[in-house]
């Protein structure tokens, strides 16, 4: 396919599910015209802005995760306080943005801590954004910006979903090496 990612609709998706770890999931997947993007290591302006947001994190863990918090959530409980923001924001004393970055960066730290990923920041000709990944394998999420499509779209179960699946191309892609 030719189209660059910003470029695609839903007709150029190809729905699929699988079962992993007992859970069926269900997600799409495309393919898309590949364009240069360049991977740095966080600066220390990045690190501290993560560190920043993973103090905000625990405060929004512990207030709505059901007895967690920065050490013991998992993407559930990430994708329920995200419901509970898609259900009624005004229940959180924070913006739209502090949000996306708080519950991103949790999400991303889960990836960090439970797959061995790294953070980074990617540069494409879409801008620059945090990204966590295993370069081994060339495999790339995007946490915050997967907050946010949660919120956009009113996602359910998508950070866990997002954890499954990541899960399972680090199986698949693993094997070859």
């Amino acid at each position: 396919m030719n189209k660059k990612y910003n470029e695609l609709t839903d007709k150029d998706y190809q729905h699929n599910s699988d079962t992993i770890d007992g859970e069926t999931i269900y997600f799409k997947t495309t393919t898309f015209a590949n364009t240069p993007q360049d991977f740095t290591n966080l600066d220390t302006s990045q690190k501290l802005f993560i560190k920043r947001y993973l103090e905000a994190a625990n405060i929004l863990i512990k207030q709505f995760g059901a007895n967690s918090n920065i050490d013991n959530f998992t993407p559930q409980t990430l994708d329920n306080i995200i419901d509970q923001w898609n259900i009624d924001s005004t229940k959180f004393s924070c913006s739209r943005d502090y949000f996306v970055n708080s519950t991103g960066s949790a999400f991303g730290l889960y990836l960090v801590k439970s797959y061995k990923m790294k953070w980074t920041m990617i540069t494409d000709e879409d801008g620059t954004d945090y990204a966590t990944t295993l370069n081994e394998i060339n495999l790339t999420n995007f946490p915050l910006n997967s907050v946010a499509k949660a919120i956009e779209q009113k996602r359910k179960g998508s950070l866990q979903t997002i954890s499954l699946i990541t899960k399972r191309q680090i199986g698949v892609l693993t094997k070859g090496k």
